[in-house]
């Protein structure tokens, strides 16, 4: 049975993220008919199609939407199923041009200014020189250093209808144009850009034989956050399907246009908080994502993450780390057969799980690489843990303690025959005296692991075998000298020096609900409540009412309420 899902990214950092994303999707791709059929099911996120020429295409079923000069060489169409026109074929004398009858004398040629110039590896891709041959796989883009926007390192191709620019402003890594929540309100009641979108909306539904819901990432402090608000309206207005929510926050906060720090961070509050009061209203779930520890007025704070070295503040970098979580943690809904085990494998099962109570948020963890040793058992690795957490919180202004926390986690690459030793070994005496020993897959004792370390709590694991692959355009560079070709860790000089990159490595994702969470909504608050709204100005320029703006925020203070202790399982 059919299980589509329709993925949105509105926002230029949730559009590096979700770069990321579909090119890890993508590397993951076998064609080799003999090779073993994928645990996951793709079409569940991708299209299949044809080109004019009867080639058959397999795209991302998304809608994307940034500001005008993102999408650089590339024409918003995309160029999988018609190749742009280069201005520099284009004739300067009209009588050169002979396949369409015209007064030569009476029409003026106007050359459109050369495009953008193309980065290292897209002219390699056009070339055809960067597949997944040998030399591509060693050749240094150094992406860290030369990116300039998402598009830059997109290996993906996409549907003509998929990018959506918006035109009015310009995309400047200096300062935000689209700065308000209320702009981007504004922006939507366009009924060119209104009408357009949601008919592509629609188009992509009516492609679908049974759509299961919508996965949708935002950037929440700008003028996005908004649109965002103003779509998932619309969907449960028409379509009444699960909905999940990524709000994401850049690594750096922005500056918008006309406004010093000090404004800059209180618009930024101001979107957040008016965001996080909406939400809860028009999604099933929303997971905030962020790989620094504090994003309300600070955005600082940058999380450590074992075994990865990164720059805190480089878009193409973190955006990689939050695509990895997506990856990971979204396997439940995306598995061949899923949905024969039960409910648990849709979007809306695995979001009924989590938001009881009115506990709309949820919280983000990543273990990345999964921290087992290249000749160490699972079980000893969890034993070592001794307490320690095995995840990184990637939600911002929260941290999940070890009661109370019902969870959906995933993970993957982790062999079954690293589970423990086998009975008939000597080295096997001291695991069996392990209650854990018991547990004859990964998946139970992950789950055995969680009803002991955790308390009064309810876990959900979901575990394939199959290991994310790490491949460029991915950073390849963020794995310290310890994470092995294989991704599993190793102190041995010998094995650290026989492969230059990480080629896979294992993953555990979870989503997390937890009265801990409330903390967060309580400092957003307390943030947003010292703001004085008349003194900001372009927010009644958008139609924001004074009367209209403290209700929003009692709002969010009856939505933390939820996550009071009096709401305890």
């Amino acid at each position: 049975m059919a299980r589509e899902i329709l993925t949105f990214q509105l926002g230029n950092y949730s559009n590096y993220i979700g770069t990321h994303w579909w090119n890890i999707q993508e590397s993951s791709f076998n064609y080799d008919p003999n090779a073993e059929p994928s645990e996951i099911d793709h079409s569940i996120l991708y299209r299949e199609g044809q080109t004019r020429q009867r080639q058959v295409t397999f795209t991302p079923r998304v809608l994307m939407v940034d500001l005008s000069g993102t999408l650089k060489h590339v024409p918003r169409t995309g160029d999988l199923y018609e190749q742009p026109i280069d201005p520099e074929q284009i004739p300067s004398d009209p009588s050169d041009i002979t396949d369409i009858e015209w007064e030569t004398g009476k029409v003026e040629i106007i050359k459109k200014e050369k495009s953008a110039e193309k980065h290292p590896y897209q002219m390699d891709l056009q070339a055809g020189s960067s597949g997944s041959g040998e030399e591509a796989a060693e050749k240094d883009y150094n992406f860290s250093n030369t990116v300039e926007n998402w598009i830059d390192y997109s290996y993906t191709r996409y549907h003509p209808r998929s990018i959506n620019i918006i035109e009015r402003y310009t995309h400047s890594k200096e300062e935000s144009q689209l700065d308000t929540i209320t702009n981007g309100m504004e922006l939507w009641k366009d009924y060119d850009f209104q009408d357009d979108f949601t008919d592509r909306v629609r188009q992509y539904i009516e492609e679908c034989d049974g759509c299961q819901g919508f996965q949708t990432l935002f950037d929440c402090c700008d003028g996005f956050s908004g649109i965002a608000m103003k779509l998932l309206e619309h969907l449960q207005d028409e379509y009444g399907k699960a909905s999940l929510v990524f709000p994401v926050f850049p690594p750096k906060a922005p500056m918008f246009k006309s406004a010093d720090e000090a404004m800059s961070d209180s618009i930024r509050v101001i979107n957040s908080a008016l965001a996080f009061a909406q939400l809860s209203d028009h999604c099933s779930l929303f997971v905030p994502l962020s790989t620094m520890g504090r994003c309300w007025r600070n955005v600082d704070e940058a999380r450590p993450l074992p075994n990865l070295v990164y720059d805190p503040v480089n878009y193409y970098q973190t955006s990689a780390i939050l695509a990895s979580f997506l990856e990971t943690a979204t396997l439940r809904y995306r598995l061949k057969g899923a949905v024969t085990g039960s409910a648990g494998g849709y979007i809306s099962g695995m979001c009924s799980d989590l938001n009881a109570y009115g506990r709309k948020m949820a919280a983000a963890g990543l273990a990345f690489p999964f921290p087992l040793g290249n000749t160490q058992d699972l079980i000893d690795c969890l034993d070592q843990l001794d307490g320690k957490s095995l995840i990184v919180q990637l939600s911002p202004n929260v941290k999940v303690r070890n009661r109370a926390v019902v969870q959906s986690v995933c993970v993957r690459g982790l062999p079954q025959d690293r589970l423990k030793r086998p009975p008939t070994a000597k080295s096997a005496q001291r695991q069996q005296i392990m209650p854990a020993y018991r547990c004859s897959n990964v998946s139970e004792i992950l789950q055995f692991y969680y009803s002991c370390s955790l308390e009064v709590s309810m876990s959900h694991v979901t575990s394939i075998k199959a290991p994310m692959t790490v491949r460029q355009p991915f950073p390849v560079e963020l794995f310290d000298k310890r994470v092995g070709f294989d991704g599993f860790l190793t102190d041995c000089p010998l094995a650290q020096a026989s492969m230059p990159y990480v080629q896979s490595t294992p993953a555990l994702a979870a989503i997390q609900s937890s009265s801990d969470l409330g903390d967060g909504l309580d400092a957003l608050h307390r943030e947003v409540s010292r703001i004085r709204l008349a003194k900001i100005a372009r927010f009644a320029e958008c139609g924001l009412e004074e009367v209209d703006y403290k209700e929003s925020i009692e709002r969010l203070l009856e939505f933390k309420e939820n996550y009071d202790e009096n709401y305890e399982l």
